[in-house]
């Protein structure tokens, strides 16, 4: 049996790039203080790239039904979705493209720092609960806009102040990366969807993968941060001339 979110069906994921490249422009145009507006819409399309005729609307009846289980409409009621386990860190297949996927971090319950934020932060604005996300080193946060000294980390469900933070990225990657406390800051949409492509083609060149691989670049290309890597990508792309 194919696994789930495995199966390309020839090249069909290219036709989805022009809606992700739409949204990744319309995010151009937002406002940098708006935080996580349209992430959710972003992931979903990004999912659509990899999972060509991923039904998006009913992915995302699927994400609602879980966000619409939190206990309480307040930050503790939202965390819950991660510290009552319904959304646990995938220790095991943590480089695995899958966990990359909205959709599928969903579907199976695990995922990765940056996902199982995003989720959380989803579930913030659906009950009006003002998160954001926190683009550190080496681990993606959770933080709250009117509590500068409360961070989540919901891969290992655990609550972290400033000096936690600062132990935690230690504690990952040692002196490699002397501390600032930029790292704490908010991160803007756009920002969350570069760090989401560069695992993807980590892990598509980890476990080679030509063509989500190319399919991946295609996006990289549709976002402005990433305009001086053409080259680069034209030469991914050559597996399909």
């Amino acid at each position: 049996m194919t696994p789930a979110g495995d199966h390309l069906g020839g090249h069909d994921g290219f036709a989805a790039v022009q809606r992700f490249a739409e949204l990744i422009d319309e995010l151009g145009s937002q406002d940098p203080s708006a935080g996580a507006g349209g992430l959710t819409d972003v992931a979903l399309a990004l999912s659509a790239v990899l999972q060509p005729g991923l039904d998006i609307q009913a992915a995302r009846a699927v994400l609602d039904a879980l966000v619409g289980k939190c206990r309480a409409a307040t930050r503790d009621g939202v965390i819950g979705l991660i510290t009552t386990g319904r959304l646990v860190g995938d220790r095991d297949n943590y480089g695995d493209w899958r966990n990359s996927c909205l959709d599928l971090v969903v579907r199976k319950g695990s995922g990765i720092p940056i996902t199982l934020s995003m989720i959380v932060i989803e579930a913030g604005r659906q009950h009006d609960v003002p998160l954001h996300g926190v683009g550190m080193p080496a681990h993606f946060l959770v933080g709250d806009p009117l509590d500068p000294d409360w961070f989540f980390d919901p891969f290992h469900a655990r609550l972290l102040d400033r000096d936690g933070c600062r132990a935690l990225l230690a504690q990952l990657v040692g002196e490699q990366v002397p501390w600032n406390d930029s790292y704490l800051r908010p991160v803007p949409t756009i920002d969350v969807v570069t760090r989401m492509l560069n695992n993807l083609k980590s892990s598509f060149v980890r476990r080679p993968d030509a063509v989500r691989l190319a399919l991946v670049m295609r996006m990289r290309m549709a976002v402005p941060q990433f305009s001086d890597e053409d080259y680069e990508a034209a030469r991914s792309l050559a597996v399909f001339n």
